[in-house]
């Protein structure tokens, strides 16, 4: 059984292998939209589905392939027992999920519940192991296959590995690299659960590393040490958490009108007539200054963000 939000290669490398899949679980966010809004996309999926038979959601891509699907939200676990123990799962795998899953859960199936963290744990326990990994330029991140127990990101490890990465690396490729090596691990460990053959390790109680915990968007210019990183720094954690882009608009009027920003290059250079973290144009385009340098940055419009700036003024 596979509890994941979305679509994503992991759960389809899962479909593909000779395990079988006996249901899905899909994790509702942390912040669940209002109904209108649930319902506007499920018609949009469903009609994008009907015209072209390709699902965007997981519950229209569990219909498709006939695998009992659970919609689960934080409060529900009672209900999930029981959705858990009808399709008798021998392993649980979680791939992205918003919430601990609890011991009423985890320990019903034969092999336990497996959970895939990108990092090399004990480093990173938390939500978010990717920012903080970027915050703090780590070029040898991992994936690490663990036990799921009580606490968070605390179970006996399976297998891990490290996954090199190059300064300045946007997300989606430092986010391919580790889907990968999830897929291979996972493959490994499933295979090796079936026939006896498993390894597990006790974690070290201890982390070296800050809780990979969630930030809110209005945190994230502050994290960003402006006059104490390098430019080449600076590019590095903006090029890793697009997520927040929109956050450096905060400031300019540019935010209001509901922009988007998109990071292009950096140069080192002497910046020593601007203000660290403030945007500028010149002819050679926007750009953040740095102490040593500029990043420069596209900004284009967005209806999306337009619609997301308004919404609170015409609610």
């Amino acid at each position: 059984m596979v509890i994941t939000q979305g679509i994503p290669q992991i759960l389809q490398a899962i479909i593909e292998s000779k395990h079988k899949v006996v249901g899905i679980v899909d994790c509702a966010p942390a912040n669940e939209p209002d109904k209108f809004l649930k319902a506007a996309g499920r018609f949009l999926t469903g009609v994008h589905y009907s015209l072209s038979s390709n699902p965007l959601s997981l519950r229209l891509f569990s219909r498709k392939l006939q695998i009992p699907y659970y919609y689960l939200r934080k409060e529900n676990s009672k209900d999930l027992e029981k959705w858990v123990r009808s399709v008798e799962p021998d392993l649980i795998v979680i791939y992205s999920m918003s919430h601990l899953l609890k011991e009423n859960v985890f320990s019903i199936p034969l092999h336990g519940t497996i959970n895939i963290h990108y990092s090399y744990l004990p480093e990173y326990r938390g939500p978010n192991p990717l920012f903080w990994e970027y915050y703090d330029h780590i070029l040898n991140p991992g994936v690490t296959l663990h036990c799921v127990d009580k606490g968070e990101d605390t179970g006996d490890i399976i297998c891990q590995e490290r996954v090199l990465i190059n300064s300045g690396e946007a997300l989606e490729e430092t986010g391919q690299k580790l889907v990968s090596t999830g897929i291979k691990l996972l493959s490994e460990a499933m295979d090796a659960l079936e026939n006896g053959s498993v390894r597990i390790k006790q974690q070290p109680i201890d982390t070296p590393t800050v809780r990979a915990r969630k930030i809110k968007p209005e945190e994230y210019n502050k994290l960003i040490k402006w006059d104490d990183w390098s430019v080449g720094r600076v590019f590095h954690f903006l090029n890793g958490t697009p997520k927040y882009h929109s956050a450096l608009l905060k400031k300019n009027s540019f935010y209001m009108l509901g922009f988007s920003i998109r990071i292009l290059d950096y140069e080192e250079c002497n910046t020593s007539g601007y203000k660290t973290g403030s945007l500028y144009k010149e002819k050679s385009g926007h750009f953040f200054a740095c102490r040593d340098g500029k990043i420069y940055v596209e900004i284009k419009p967005s209806l999306d963000n337009f619609f997301v700036r308004i919404y609170p003024f015409i609610s």
